[in-house]
């Protein structure tokens, strides 16, 4: 059962998505969630700081906490796919967080651009993670971490334009295998 807590996440989360940060208020947000409007401040310093638990709760690494620290158990080749595997389900469940967070009123708070800029360099930390677990080889840090950013930028890329095409799971999968191998190939070459 959700809490309270939950329950105006969520409630932010829904209209901060269709309406905008700026457009949505605490009592919207209260009403939509089904409590009083006090409670929000309860749990959250003001509207912005219940913006940055969003984006703390709804990111990659805080949704999947759990499952990206089973990745650490596997086998290195396999945990890098199912990074990946991981990754994509995200970003197609969650087209309109993304959305939101590219949002012209979101770019351009500067704090909040911290915090995500923040979350994408912890994303492309863990990528790099697994990816130096199956080099073979002794390879720099800077280009470990390039690969890293390769390997989340194209499956982004593919997940939001290729996939309209396809909608296909099965490609999805196929197209990270490709881009490890590919990004696999090129850190042994270097």
């Amino acid at each position: 059962m959700a809490t309270k807590k939950d329950k105006i996440l969520e409630a932010a989360f829904d209209l901060f998505t269709k309406k905008g940060f700026n457009a949505t208020t605490t009592k919207e947000i209260a009403i939509t969630s089904g409590v009083a409007e006090g409670l929000i401040f309860y749990y959250f310093k003001d509207k912005e700081d219940l913006l940055y638990k969003l984006i703390r709760e709804f990111s990659f690494i805080g949704s999947l906490q759990k499952e990206i620290m089973e990745l650490t158990k596997m086998e290195p080749y396999p945990a890098l796919i199912q990074f990946g595997r991981l990754y994509a389900n995200f970003l197609s469940q969650n087209k309109s967080f993304l959305i939101f967070i590219w949002s012209p009123e979101i770019v351009q708070n500067s704090d909040v651009g911290e915090e995500i800029v923040d979350f994408i360099s912890i994303m492309r930390e863990h990528a790099s993670v697994f990816i130096s677990r199956v080099i073979l080889c002794s390879v720099e840090k800077k280009v470990i971490d390039t690969a890293a950013s390769m390997f989340l930028s194209s499956i982004l890329t593919y997940v939001l334009v290729e996939e309209r095409k396809m909608g296909d799971n099965l490609l999805v999968n196929q197209y990270i295998e490709e881009v490890v191998t590919v990004i696999l190939k090129g850190i042994q070459n270097t």
